[in-house]
């Protein structure tokens, strides 16, 4: 029967597997993807030149977390993107050291090299404390992984709406309203008036 250790490292092999195959996989759909063919119109090049291209920050984002953001010309993401990826880091080589420390515990406690460990002479905490270790350092995977996933999905929106203007008349009116009806019947209510 394989160690929790080596289900783990499975485990983690797997995950780490599947992201490169969903990299893999926005590669090559990236690159089969055809381009729209446009009219050769000088008003319509230079319209076309402003647009970001959705799929080019997806791209960069995909191959180098917040080349997106540089693309799309959103700078103040970039700390925010590296810093949360070397926080999820941090904290997982934190849960991985713990988690071996722990682990080599538990197996000289179990040969009978040691008796007590860290003033415990309890197998089952050791044992606790090993797998919360494990579980930290598998949502800390998780959580990385939902970094670059969101890294992704930031710079393909921030490019779908790089050129989306807000009008300065932008409003929701809300109005009290009478009307009535073709028999003097009174109907109360509100409306609700967006301008955009």
């Amino acid at each position: 029967m394989p160690s929790n250790k080596l289900k783990h490292d499975i485990l983690l092999g797997k995950i780490l597997k599947s992201l490169l195959l969903i990299t893999f996989f926005i590669c090559i759909v990236s690159i089969g993807k055809s381009q729209n063919s446009y009219s050769t119109d000088n008003n319509q090049q230079k319209n076309i030149a402003n647009v970001q291209s959705p799929h080019k920050a997806a791209i960069y984002s995909a191959l180098v977390p917040g080349l997106g953001q540089i693309y799309n010309k959103k700078y103040w993401k970039l700390p925010v993107i590296y810093g949360a990826t070397g926080l999820i880091i941090y904290a997982f080589d934190f849960n991985n050291e713990q988690y071996n420390k722990y682990n080599t515990a538990y197996a000289r406690m179990e040969s009978g090299e040691i008796s007590i460990f860290e003033g415990v002479a309890d197998k089952s905490r050791i044992l606790r404390a090993r797998e919360d270790a494990l579980r930290s350092r598998t949502l800390n995977v998780i959580s990385l992984a939902a970094i670059y996933l969101l890294n992704v999905l930031d710079a393909t929106v921030d490019a779908h709406l790089f050129d989306y203007e807000i009008n300065d008349n932008l409003s929701l009116n809300i109005q009290p309203t009478l009307k009535r009806s073709i028999d003097y019947q009174s109907a109360y209510g509100l409306t609700l008036r967006l301008c955009l």
